[in-house]
């Protein structure tokens, strides 16, 4: 995994990392505030509320001091007065800050549901190149950063400019001389604000992708812990995490060191002024040109006014800590699928499931931080692509919908494969409405990007997939999605029931009809054996369960989904012949009345099957039913004899 520049380099282009217009990112995240506008309106009324009392209470003092020392029942009046000014203002920041904390909440809540939608609007192209783990800290931590600076900041800055304006123009009114002695500081504490908050700004962004990447290296150790443990790599992963984790110590202490320099600085700037007026100011009360309540009344202004100055510079910094994450979270926002649905797009209608593949040609475009190794192909070549519908890999399609501007065939062709090879190449096949069609071929001959493509998780560079008549592009993606079942060989259960993995294929589904599937998969017979039944949790990716009984879920919730057309990857290698006998009994009730395209592995499956596309290198180079492929004697029947056979020999049971 690439560290921060590939991150904006797929995440918006290079520039991102270049101090982005803050008023921009600022008003984007304005928008997130837009539907509590009203909280903020009232919260700013207040605000300015809190603010004209905040300027009051010094004269207050000022009158007690010069005044009331003189007269004992003015002083009652004065500092009953000043009680009653403090404890209003202490109810309207109270009010305020509880009004301010829920609207925060409320948008951190509508940000997150923000970027978890769109992050679900996204390919799987997407998701091939990402970290889990670092997706999670955009919902997370980034989404927390930045959040404050929506709601919080805006607020208590605009009450810091207000009060900081108000004492200005207040210890201007009263002794413009020691006013401007005062903002002699002025300058360099805003200089120094600048200067180093847009510094920490770059280090946050820095230590906010390295602590991304630390908990998504976490994330894939612990969600695949039993291989961790079986291959003894425990200290290898805590090292990984160690190593990722150090970049974000790192810059986390670049950025400590930057603003633990920043504040006191600004701080010793601030009480240098208050020394200059205490100062100036006694020479002015020795010579009578002033009385001691002025001085102390200007140097609680003072407090008032160097507050703020301070109090900015430390948002300033907080700030551009958030528009780090807000960089972040905005590349996110603004990715697109590379699989993107038609404005005009159409719903297939009810009915039955012709598919055709027509001259049909494809690609991974696979980014530089994902090459393969030599030789390989996304699609498996490597020997590992052929094992499931392994829809989640580390591969980028390229569409050419929008971008081919109406080129030649060859010219986009030449394009497309400039770079990296074509997994399919002019395919073409028609697959019979009811019919099962069984895909074979060596490790890498494009079976799993045959089947990726009729789900429109990919789109080909070249030709055009139909079902019923239409081509894939046209159509919804929700209506032609819900026209497919899916077996991988390797099915991933969620946390939680056996009942919500099954129900899971159709939302709606009562227990009854859940109940039946599960027979229908010969689920039951192994949940009937459980404590709880359908009520059992079967723990993160279904670990508490079995290979087979796994798969004979996952066969349940294709049944449950109803869908015409299965796209199945058998998987009844890794079976012991009882748990084999009751998956492809399940299996051969699930196929009954579909459009079924299967990955084959075993002979009864290609035997049975009504055609059979042989693939090698891309291309289909035989396709028939079983005899007469056998009698074409090409790359079916060696396949046969090697793979078929020898796999029926070795899972039948030795004579004693």
């Amino acid at each position: 995994m690439g560290g921060g520049g590939d991150f904006h380099m797929w995440f918006g282009g290079s520039d991102r990392g270049k101090k982005p217009p803050s008023v921009v990112v600022y008003r984007r995240l304005l928008r997130f505030s837009a539907p509590y506008k009203w909280n903020l309106v009232v919260a700013g009324v207040m605000l300015l509320a809190s603010t004209a009392l905040g300027l009051v209470w010094p004269q207050i003092v000022r009158f007690v001091l010069d005044e009331g020392l003189n007269n004992a029942s003015l002083l009652d009046l004065l500092i009953g007065v000043l009680i009653i000014v403090l404890l209003v203002r202490s109810a309207i920041d109270g009010a305020r800050g509880f009004l301010m904390a829920y609207t925060g909440e409320r948008v951190i809540f509508d940000l997150r549901v923000a970027i978890v939608r769109h992050l679900h609007s996204l390919s799987l192209a997407f998701f091939n190149e990402r970290k889990s783990g670092e997706l999670l800290s955009h919902v997370t931590s980034d989404a927390t950063i930045v959040h404050s600076v929506v709601t919080q900041q805006i607020l208590s800055v605009l009450g810091q400019v207000l009060t900081l304006v108000g004492g200005i123009v207040v210890i201007f009114l009263m002794n413009w001389r020691l006013a401007l002695l005062t903002l002699v500081v002025a300058p360099p504490i805003a200089l120094i604000g600048r200067y180093l908050g847009s510094r920490i700004r770059n280090i946050s962004r820095a230590a906010q992708d390295a602590q991304a990447e630390a908990v998504g290296v976490l994330q894939e150790s612990l969600a695949e812990m039993r291989t961790v443990q079986a291959f003894t790599r425990e200290p290898y992963e805590v090292g990984r995490f160690e190593e990722r984790l150090q970049k974000y110590f790192v810059q986390a202490i670049k950025r400590s060191r930057l603003g633990n320099t920043m504040f006191p600085l600004i701080g010793f700037l601030g009480f240098a002024s208050s020394i200059v007026v205490l100062w100036y100011g006694g020479h002015q009360v020795a010579a009578g040109e002033a009385t001691a309540g002025e001085i102390v009344a200007f140097l609680l202004y003072m407090g008032q006014v160097s507050g703020p100055v301070g109090g900015l510079a430390g948002q300033w910094a907080a700030i551009q800590e958030a528009f780090g994450a807000a960089d972040r979270l905005f590349a996110l926002l603004d990715t697109n699928p590379s699989v993107v649905e038609k404005p005009d797009a159409i719903e297939l209608p009810v009915g039955p499931a012709e598919i055709v593949f027509d001259h049909v040609s494809f690609k991974y475009d696979t980014p530089p931080s994902f090459r393969l190794g030599a030789g390989a192909t996304p699609d498996g070549a490597n020997g590992g692509g052929e094992r499931g519908l392994r829809f989640l890999r580390r591969e980028r399609p390229t569409t050419t919908d929008a971008s081919d501007g109406g080129l030649p065939a060859e010219v986009v062709m030449r394009r497309a494969t400039r770079d990296n090879p074509l997994v399919l190449i002019d395919v073409s096949a028609r697959i019979e409405p009811g019919s099962t069609t069984a895909l074979v071929g060596p490790s890498g001959a494009g079976k799993t990007t045959f089947v990726n493509l009729i789900g429109r998780f990919y789109d080909p560079v070249q030709g055009a997939i139909r079902l019923d008549g239409f081509d894939l592009r046209n159509v919804t993606l929700r209506s032609l999605r819900e026209k497919i079942a899916v077996v991988p060989q390797e099915p991933i259960l969620f946390a939680a029931t056996i009942r919500e993995n099954i129900r899971y294929g159709r939302l709606e589904a009562i227990d009854a009809e859940i109940q039946a599937a599960a027979a229908a998969a010969n689920a039951l017979e192994f949940v009937d054996r459980l404590p709880n039944g359908l009520d059992t949790l079967v723990g993160e990716r279904g670990v508490k369960l079995s290979v087979g009984q796994r798969q004979r879920v996952a066969i349940a919730r294709a049944i449950l989904r109803d869908a015409p057309i299965l796209l199945l990857d058998e998987a009844t290698s890794s079976l012991d012949n009882e748990s084999e006998f009751l998956v492809q009994q399940a299996l051969t009730r699930l196929e009954k009345g579909r459009t079924t395209i299967v990955i084959a592995h075993r002979l009864t499956t290609v035997e049975r099957a009504d055609k059979i596309l042989v693939l090698e290198r891309g291309r289909i180079v035989e396709e028939g039913t079983h005899a007469e492929l056998l009698a074409k004697s090409g790359l079916y029947r060696r396949l046969y004899e090697r793979l078929f056979l020898k796999k029926e020999e070795e899972t039948e049971p030795v004579a004693t």
